[in-house]
């Protein structure tokens, strides 16, 4: 499906929900055609010329935002700085998703590859897992990105991940949020990479942006009440540090927290379980790093003050 937005600015979404493995996309026709993110599927690029495009931008090495990079054969590729290594260095995959540590977080627990566990459509053209993709280059904060007559920004947002970036056409004041999606259940924040602070700091940054359109990865293009989407978003990681900080009047470990299952109530397999208590951890190293907890014991936390 296309949803054009503005002359040669186009959203190319699946054509059900955008949810995994799935995201929309933008294409912008300019003299250099350009696609930012790759994981609309093969149906939904049909709709465009992808042997055109000449230039890929990835917001952030998670799959379905990078598994439709074989439609675009004359494409060159980039990504942020901070999660470059991601392309290259299986090590590095695995640190990024945090897979380096499902032992510890997964005690017992072997892990199968996440495509046996969540099947994949047919217009997905590679399975979950680690994969080089050559990248010609990196942007970081602030580069402007010459695409023909129009020019983009990317903006660094991160927080979802390390790496997490949007891209600013200020001239139309479109923002492509990316994984910053303002869907209802709020944030995804389970991977290594991902930081609570970044994050709150990502959701104000596009505050003050004050875009007049987000193309966000997996909901509809968003024009009205932006501001206030974006409170009901970040509310969801307020909420659920506030429950957390509540529960450590008392001690309670990693595994303990986990237990009331603050963002996956009822798992649906290893991985939300795994996710879960990520998740959980992420919001106990915030919470240290504004010394709200202290850790009283190893793997024990509780709040400060008591």
């Amino acid at each position: 499906m296309i949803v054009t937005l503005a002359r040669g600015i186009k959203v190319v979404a699946p054509d059900g929900k955008p949810v995994y493995p799935y995201g929309n996309c933008l294409y912008i026709e300019d003299d250099r055609p350009t696609v930012i993110d790759l994981g609309a599927g093969g149906r939904a690029f049909a709709a465009i010329p992808c042997e055109q495009v000449r230039l890929g931008l990835i917001s952030h090495f998670h799959f379905d935002h990078l598994h439709g990079d074989s439609f675009f054969p004359q494409a060159e590729f980039m990504a942020g700085w901070e999660e470059g290594h991601t392309y290259s260095d299986p090590a590095a995959y695995l640190n990024f998703h945090g897979y380096d540590q499902w032992e510890i977080m997964m005690p017992g627990q072997p892990r199968e590859a996440y495509g046996s566990v969540i099947p994949l459509p047919e217009d997905v053209p590679v399975q979950p897992g680690f994969r080089p993709v050559p990248l010609a280059g990196m942007f970081k904060d602030g580069d402007t990105i010459p695409v023909g007559k129009r020019i983009l920004t990317t903006v660094h947002l991160p927080g979802h991940t390390a790496g997490h970036y949007g891209f600013y056409l200020e001239q139309e004041s479109i923002l492509f949020s990316g994984d910053i999606d303002l869907v209802a259940n709020g944030p995804w924040y389970s991977s290594n990479s991902a930081d609570v602070g970044d994050l709150i700091a990502s959701v104000n940054r596009i505050r003050e942006i004050n875009p007049r359109v987000v193309v966000p990865s997996h909901r509809r293009v968003q024009t009205e009440n932006i501001g206030e989407q974006l409170d009901r978003y970040i509310q969801v990681v307020l909420d659920r540090q506030s429950r957390i900080y509540d529960l450590l009047k008392s001690p309670h470990s990693l595994f303990q927290l986990a237990e009331y299952g603050l963002v996956f109530p009822q798992p649906h397999n290893l991985y939300e379980v795994f996710w879960e208590r990520m998740t959980i951890r992420n919001h106990l190293h915030y919470l240290q790093k504004t010394n709200a907890i202290i850790e009283i014991e190893p793997g024990l936390y509780q709040q400060k003050s008591v």
